[in-house]
This record gives structure tokens, sequence and C-alpha cells, in this order.
């Protein structure tokens, strides 16, 4: 039995050879289309998973302290009013030590939050950057990874407002700001999420003393 002959088998590995050549081409010029088609939806990517990751952060953080911190805390706690024989108002002092501790337990709660959002990431319909109500939710998902970064810094603010004739509602206020960082291959940003979460609140009847004693500015 005779073998093919020589002629024969140089056009077959001609051909196989530009076979080759066809294919690493068209999956040369398919991975640059991928990475070109990446670039440019990229910031939009990025844009949307941002506000979706501050939303999903604030309201996390909102109802750990919500439910961890705020329910737990009653405004005679933190505040002590003093007054005057006439029932005049003298003095408010701030209960530094309790303030303290539930700046402490709010940030141990404002992380724990935070990595249990973190832990699946989010997902963006490929639809939604293009702009489209319609095709907002339809497309192959686009899976954006998040990573709480660092600690969450907790601060204690006050604010006085009008609350009727001769009286005034004082109001105690954690002051939170974290930082989540957005990642897709090659690419990342960070979200600094900001909220305000009153812990306590009391009506005062009466004028408001311009004393303040150790309030943590």
């Amino acid at each position: 039995m005779f073998g093919r002959p020589r002629w024969y088998r140089r056009i077959f590995t001609y051909k196989l050879i530009n076979l080759y050549a066809i294919l690493i081409t068209i999956a040369l010029i398919t991975f640059l289309m991928l990475i070109f088609i990446e670039r440019q939806i990229a910031p939009t990517v990025f844009a949307i998973a941002e506000a979706r990751t501050r939303i999903l952060a604030t309201e996390a953080i909102n109802r750990a302290v919500k439910e961890k911190i705020a329910k737990n805390v009653q405004y005679k706690d933190l505040i002590t009013i003093h007054k005057d024989v006439s029932g005049q108002i003298t003095l408010i002092q701030i209960n530094t030590i309790e303030i303290n501790r539930i700046e402490t337990e709010t940030t141990l709660e404002v992380v724990k939050a935070l990595k249990e959002i973190t832990m699946d990431g989010i997902q963006i319909p490929l639809g939604s950057v293009t702009g489209s109500k319609i095709f907002a939710n339809l497309g192959p998902p686009i899976n954006v990874s998040l990573y709480p970064v660092g600690t969450a810094h907790v601060h204690t603010s006050e604010a006085f407002e009008e609350a009727g004739i001769n009286q005034t509602r004082h109001k105690i206020i954690l002051d939170i700001t974290a930082q989540v960082r957005v990642v897709r291959p090659f690419l990342s940003s960070s979200v600094e999420v900001k909220t305000n979460v009153p812990i306590a609140e009391t009506i005062i009847v009466g004028n408001v003393p311009q004393t303040i004693l150790d309030f943590k500015q």
C-alpha cells in the first residue's frame, strides 16, 4: 500500500498552517475587541458600581447601628442636664466615657456590616451601561467585587433644632465614615461612604445654655 504523494502532504501541511494562522488571528482580534469593549464600558460600569455600593453600604450601616446600637441607648445615659433652683437649665454635661464606648461598639458593628455586603459583591446587567431604561435589566451580568478598606471612623456630634415655642430638640448623632473598594480585573476604585445616624434625643423646655461641658468636638 502506497502513501500519499509528497505534493499532497505539502498542500495539506500548508492548509493546516493557514488554518492555525486564521484561528490565532481570530482569537487575537477577539481578545483585542474584548479589551477595547472593556475599556470603553469600564467608566460606566464603575460609575454604576460605585453608586450601588454607596447605597448598599449606607443602608447596611444605618440598619446595623439602629438595630445593634441605637435601640439600647437612652438620652439620660449620655446627657446630664443641670438646673438652678428656679428650674432653668444652667449646664448640659456629656458622659464622655459612654460616648467613647458607643463609638467603639459602633465601629465594630459597621465593619461587620460591610464585610457581610462585600462577601458576594454586586452584579450589574450589561444593559445598564447603555443608559436605556428598557434594557437596564437585560444582558449577562458583570461581576464586581467589593472589599472593605481599613476600619470605619465614628465620631459623635450634636444638633439643636427648634421644636416649638420655647422648646428645643437636642439630638446626639453618630457621624460614620467608611471606605469600600470596587474591583474589576486590572481596575479598582475606592468609594467613601458617609452617613449620620441619630441615636438619642430629647425636648428641652426653656433656654438652652451656652455651656455644654465635655462634649467631643
